[in-house]
């Protein structure tokens, strides 16, 4: 299985452009139209030059987004999960 690294949490409307691809790509694929305020985490998957772009605001708690990660055959790494939670809690406030 492989290691997923959050390597930031970006405003759609403010990605860098390296990532804005695997942004689209994956918007797409969920059939879903991103905001501009909308809050994009993305997960690079560990050994590999693939990303993993999660949309915030649909999922509610960090066991949607492991959920998510299982089906391409990957995991959060520790630190990673530690700051996702903290994301997430600060949404609900």
């Amino acid at each position: 299985m492989y290691k997923a690294h959050l390597i930031g949490v970006y405003n759609h409307g403010e990605l860098p452009e390296e990532l804005q691809g695997f942004v689209g790509l994956q918007a797409h694929r969920e059939r879903y139209e991103p905001k501009k305020e909308d809050k994009v985490a993305v997960l690079q998957i560990v050994g590999t030059s693939s990303f993993s772009p999660i949309f915030l605001n649909t999922v509610e708690d960090i066991s949607q987004i492991e959920k998510r990660l299982r089906e391409i055959d990957a995991e959060l790494d520790d630190v990673s999960r530690a700051s996702l939670q903290r994301v997430l809690q600060e949404k609900h406030i």
